[in-house]
Formats: C-alpha cells, structure tokens, sequence
C-alpha cells in the first residue's frame, strides 16, 4: 500500500468520525446550542488542521513522485532508443552499441531503485516484472559478443512491449496524483460548505 492509500484511507476514516460527531451535534444541539457550537468550533479547527497537512504531506509524497516518475519515463525512453536500433553490421560497431546500452539499462535500473517506494503500488509490481527481464538481457548483453549477437534479437520484442507498458502505468499515476490534489480540494469545500450550514443552524 503506498503512501498516497495510506493517506486516503487515514482521510474516509476522519470523515466518518466527523460523521459520528455531527450525530453526537445533533444530540447536544437539542440540549443546548451553545454546548453544540463549543464542540463543532472545537471539532473544525482539528479538522481543518488535519487536513492542511495531509495536504502538506500529500504534496510532498506527490512532488517527489512526480519527479521520480519523470525520471523514469526519461530512461525508458532512452532504452528505448537503444532497443529500436538496428543490430550492429560490425564489431566496432556492436562494441559501442552494447556500452550506450548497458548504460541506458544501468541508468534505468538506479533509477527504479532511486524511486521505488515513492511510486505506486501497481507501477512497483511491474517494475518488479520487468526487473526480471531487463536483467536477463542485460547479462546476455555484458556476456555477449558480437558473433552472438543474434541471439539477443528474440529477447527485444518482449523489453519493447513491456516499456511500453510501463510507460502506461507511468502515465496513469501521473493522473491519479491530479485526483488526489482534487479530492483534497474536495473535501476543504465540502467543509467549508458544511460550516456555512452549522452556523446558520447555531446561530
């Protein structure tokens, strides 16, 4: 579960104390109205505090994986790159082909390691998949030599398509994160609507 769960989670569990406490309201403002307006002012301060900084941390979390998520889609283009070039006619040739794409996959891989944990759940598991074929290519790759170079071609098709995906699932979380920012939006509103609606009641 990533943080951004956490948070929303921690966030349906606040609203429906906030439920339970407009109960409770209701019960005291047949008591009395100023006991209820003592509670409810009480009530929306921790509140409002509780959701600036959820706000606050789900910035962060979200800044830094918008940061990681760009640095990735950044190296996955570039193996990308290295993947669609044509195999090489020569040693000298294949020589260099295979340093800039050992390169490319060396960057990839610190570059997941460098944002796992801050990327979601389901981008991990998929990284995690790819993990497994990225290394097998890489090791054929370093192990290689150019008269075996043909070998490698069959493994290309499967890298390819499984970027590809990944850059799919980069794309989505880069959405979800615009959700979140909304939803908290959201909720500020709705609170801010619902204040409007215990004051005209109080007062």
């Amino acid at each position: 579960m990533t943080l951004q769960d956490e948070l929303m989670d921690i966030g349906k569990e606040r609203l429906t104390q906030m439920k339970v406490l407009l109960d409770e309201l209701q019960i005291q403002m047949a008591l009395g109205k100023a006991e209820a307006k003592d509670v409810f002012d009480r009530e929306r301060k921790n509140f409002l505090q509780f959701i600036s900084e959820e706000k606050n941390v789900l910035r962060r979390s979200g800044e830094a994986a918008g940061i990681h998520r760009q640095l990735l889609m950044d190296k996955f283009d570039a193996l990308d790159l290295r993947l669609a070039k044509t195999p090489a006619e020569n040693k000298r040739a294949y020589d260099v082909q295979k340093r800039e794409t050992l390169h490319a996959i060396y960057t990839l891989e610190l570059a997941m390691k460098e944002a796992y944990g801050d990327v979601g759940m389901a981008l991990q598991v998929k990284l995690d998949v790819f993990r497994g074929k990225l290394d097998n290519y890489r090791i054929k790759l370093a192990l290689g030599e150019f008269e075996a170079a043909a070998e490698l071609e069959p493994l290309k098709p499967e890298l390819v398509a499984a970027v590809a995906d990944i850059r799919e699932r980069l794309k989505k979380e880069a959405g979800a994160s615009e959700k979140i920012d909304s939803f908290t939006n959201e909720i500020s509103t709705s609170f801010e609507h619902m204040k409007k609606a215990f004051s005209n009641l109080l007062s």
